[in-house]
């Protein structure tokens, strides 16, 4: 999502990469398909600078709004912690990993990271949630409504899904009928992703 090169961006810039990518799981969770690998190595940019989802890999069709899935799949640096439990999950996984990806394009390290493996699902299961105090009150709630562990109570859950999130006070600012055409105004930057080691488990 461009880290590499910006270490990380203003919250107007995240709010219409974040917006963007909402519309997109929106899009996937109302025709059965959760993605369940957001990350900055999966977000490309078109030429206007709008961000798209790439690589469906690890998707998984079929998924209604109660249906859950048992496979064990993700990038290391990303996996929610249900999925680390292998208690199954809903689509409510795809609203973690937002989370997970707004938290990475504010403070520019994902939650919970840590270069040691075991150390890092510790983080992710239980570890302290570290949210810079620079942050915006409306940003700090949403992330910490995206990454409850709970997923039952996560924001997005349930029938309501995307709605729920668009209604939050992040997103006050933003005329989702603009998002939709592609209109919001965003920087055109180049994708990288900076993580180290953001292995694929399949």
């Amino acid at each position: 999502m461009a880290l590499a090169k910006h270490r990380r961006f203003t919250e107007d810039n995240a709010r219409v990469y974040a917006a963007e990518i909402l519309l997109a799981l929106e899009y996937l969770h109302k025709n059965k398909i959760i993605f369940r690998d957001l990350k900055p190595d999966n977000v490309i940019f078109d030429s206007d600078g709008h961000a798209l989802l790439t690589d469906f890999g690890l998707s998984k069709t079929g998924m209604g709004a109660t249906d859950k899935s048992t496979s064990f799949c993700g990038s290391v640096a990303y996996l929610a912690p249900e999925m680390l439990r292998k208690q199954g999950h809903t689509k409510s996984i795809d609203w973690y990993l937002l989370g997970v990806l707004i938290y990475e394009m504010l403070v520019g390290v994902p939650p919970y990271f840590n270069t040691e493996k075991k150390k890092l699902f510790e983080n992710i299961q239980s570890g302290p949630l570290k949210i810079p105090n620079n942050m915006s009150q409306p940003a700090k709630s949403l992330i910490l409504l995206l990454l409850n562990r709970n997923p039952n109570k996560r924001l997005g859950q349930g029938v309501e899904d995307a709605d729920a999130i668009k209604k939050h006070a992040f997103f006050s600012g933003i005329d989702w009928n603009v998002i939709a055409n592609r209109g919001g105004r965003v920087l055109p930057p180049k994708i990288r992703n900076h993580t180290p080691n953001p292995l694929s488990i399949r």
